[in-house]
């Protein structure tokens, strides 16, 4: 890391226009003029001098980018995209990071990726130079850090200075960070903390010891009580004070529960008079550099201006479903390299979405080949548990291990090895409590789903998901004016409907049963699956595909996008399950 003398000589040589220090290259943009950054996770994307990447960012006017890298990516690719970047008069950050780099003993993968920075940037002219290292860890998603977070901070704190001392090496070369506003209500000891003069704020060690922060404001206004103005304040005094630089990083990624995090549905104007005002509000900071976008995927997503969504058509044109999917029962058939024989079976039923049930004695690597090779397969792998006790409320911390277990798998696993939700199969109205004390029951497990969706979200992105009968609609919640069904569906993420009836249309046809559900979902902006029944069941003629077989099956579920084309909430198709649809009949 440079010291703070070495940054002004960094600054000065910078007007003069004459950056001659090994391992970095002068900025594409001119000091004077802000800096507009984007994040770009996606690492292939710089393949063919990341062509697309870049007309993207002319776009949008960016004239700095964090790109994730990939370092089995040959060095002549990123020469190429750089040397780009530069004439378009784009600045690249090496971007990298994962939460385990911040744990005690994982260092040694950010100690690599550093020297790899490094090592490159030695190797190259000056304009295909990585302009710095851009280091995302967040070690505040994992589990432990609500639990404990001071061995987590000092963890972090012992692996970023060894970055920090490596990065000085061999010329030297800029670290900047990913920081959210809120770690300042965290101590470098780890305790949370108001007012106390002897342990400092974490944001303040990062802003102390790093050459420039990204301070990640994740709010959708930039004024008020809440807004990006007065949350980073305390953040940017520092920042003047240590001469440390810094981007105010904001959010264009959807966040279903947490929509006041994001620009997501408010449209690209809402976004572009929020910078405007921090930008304005910031203007006399001499450390305020400019603002980032997270992320340029989402960033281009948005609408120009905030909009009414137009009304439906009468009659829109059906499409096949986009999600096609099935259970995964026996943990056992996936773990330790299995799951082949599932593997094949999805890709020739074109499958791309599993629940998938874990054993939770199970070591994390058991799940990690089964996860990546489905997801190279374009499979979304969600991780399922239920019973029907877990309705009750002595038994929440069986939910609460369930969602811990997968947390710290994320957490462990690479990218492409992580599962994308939670999904919860508890059914309680098949316990005895179910007409013996039912409005408790109710009670219980509508407080272990809130409870199940709120701990899932704290530090996590993971959707949230159960499996809900159709029937629910007629059951009140108690002491709410609202049905179970409306709960479960505002609550969650999404909700898979048992819709479990061997018939597409007619008065108790798989898109009737629905309708109420699809309505209430689409009033709530949530997704709903619709879930059919394979198994032999004896409780009647209409309720599974097993006597009408597989092709019935493929008959009806292909009706439903026409039935149900009026809801926007329908996004596809459920087979309980993958053991008994292998074995169905023709």
């Amino acid at each position: 890391m440079f010291g703070k003398t070495s940054r002004k000589v960094f600054w000065l040589l910078l007007l003069i226009g004459g950056m001659i220090m090994i391992g970095i290259k002068s900025p594409a943009t001119a000091e004077d003029v802000d800096i507009r950054a984007a994040w770009i996770w996606q690492a292939q994307s710089v393949k063919s001098a990341g062509d697309e990447l870049l007309e993207n960012a002319a776009k949008h006017k960016i004239n700095r980018l964090y790109v994730n890298v990939d370092t089995t990516i040959s060095k002549e690719v990123y020469r190429a995209f750089i040397a780009k970047a530069d004439r378009e008069g784009v600045s690249i950050e090496a971007l990298g990071g994962d939460p385990s780099w911040g744990v005690q003993g994982r260092e040694a993968p950010m100690l690599r990726f550093t020297s790899w920075v490094q090592d490159y940037n030695q190797a190259v002219e000056a304009s295909e130079r990585f302009d710095a290292i851009h280091l995302d860890v967040k070690p505040y998603v994992l589990p432990a850090w609500k639990e404990d977070a001071k061995p987590l901070v000092q963890s972090w704190i012992s692996n970023m200075k060894m970055v920090l001392n490596q990065a000085k090496q061999d010329g030297g070369i800029a670290v900047h960070v990913d920081l959210p506003f809120w770690l300042d209500s965290y101590t470098v000891k780890g305790d949370r903390t108001a007012d106390d003069a002897d342990n400092e704020a974490l944001s303040h060690w990062f802003i102390q010891n790093v050459d420039h922060v990204t301070l990640l404001a994740y709010r959708d206004n930039a004024q008020g009580s809440n807004g990006i103005i007065r949350l980073i304040e305390q953040e940017m005094q520092w920042a003047d004070a240590s001469g440390t630089s810094v981007t105010v990083g904001v959010n264009t990624k959807p966040m279903p529960g947490e929509e006041f995090t994001s620009f997501a549905g408010k449209g690209s104007a809402q976004l572009e008079n929020a910078l405007q005002e921090v930008a304005t509000a910031f203007r006399e900071h001499k450390s305020y550099a400019g603002s980032a976008v997270h992320d340029l995927t989402y960033w281009g997503e948005l609408e120009p201006g905030e909009q009414t969504p137009p009304e439906k058509p009468a009659n829109p044109p059906a499409s096949a479903p986009e999600i096609r999917g099935t259970y995964i029962w026996e943990a056992s058939q996936v773990t330790d390299d299995g799951g082949d024989h599932i593997l094949a079976f999805a890709k020739q039923q074109k499958i791309n979405w599993l629940y998938v049930r874990l054993d939770l004695d199970q070591r994390y690597s058991s799940y990690r080949s089964f996860v990546k090779r489905a997801k190279a397969q374009g499979i979304e792998v969600h991780a399922m548990g239920g019973h029907p006790i877990w309705g009750k409320k002595e038994n929440r911390p069986r939910i609460k291990r369930l969602i811990d277990y997968v947390k710290n798998y994320n957490a462990e696993v690479e990218p492409d090895e992580r599962f994308e939700g939670i999904h919860l199969d508890i059914e309680p109205y098949t316990l005895p409590e179910w007409e013996a004390n039912r409005n408790t029951l109710l009670t219980e497990w509508a407080s272990n789903i809130a409870y199940f969706q709120e701990e899932t979200k704290k530090d996590s992105n993971l959707e949230t998901s159960a499996d809900l009968a159709v029937w629910l609609d007629t059951y009140p919640l108690p002491g709410k004016d609202i049905s179970v069904t409306e709960f479960m569906i505002d609550t969650l993420d999404h909700v898979s409907l048992m819709a479990f009836r061997n018939s597409a249309e007619g008065s108790n046809g798989i898109a009737a049963v629905v309708s109420q559900e699809m309505e209430i979902a689409d009033r709530l902006g949530k997704r709903l699956l619709i879930s059919v029944e394979m198994k032999e069941n004896f409780e009647g003629t209409h309720i599974s595909f097993h006597e009408k077989g597989a092709e019935e099956m493929e008959s009806q579920l292909n009706k439903l996008p026409d039935l149900l084309s009026k809801y926007k909430a329908y996004q596809g198709n459920l087979v309980h399950a993958y053991d008994y649809w292998i074995e169905a009949k023709p």
